[in-house]
């Protein structure tokens, strides 16, 4: 059978939703397919690396500031 697709809904800053815009139409690719692939992409360097916190290294608390998740505090 085939893959079973559901829909993803994120908030982002209007800023980055622009220049990702901007950038799957120079792949001449959606913007939602364009979020897929960086999705699985991403979500495999994470499963391999075990945690956020691991993932960024030093940029952690970068990241954090960016997004204002505590759990990065708390790895």
């Amino acid at each position: 059978m085939g893959e079973w697709k559901i829909a993803v809904t994120l908030r982002m800053r209007g800023d980055l939703r622009a220049e990702m815009i901007g950038f799957a139409e120079q792949e001449k690719r959606s913007p939602g397919n364009l979020a897929a692939i960086l999705l699985e992409w991403s979500f495999e360097q994470l499963k391999a690396a075990g945690s956020t916190t691991r993932l960024f290294g030093q940029s952690a608390n970068r990241l954090n500031k960016l997004t204002r998740d505590w759990r990065l505090k708390h790895g």
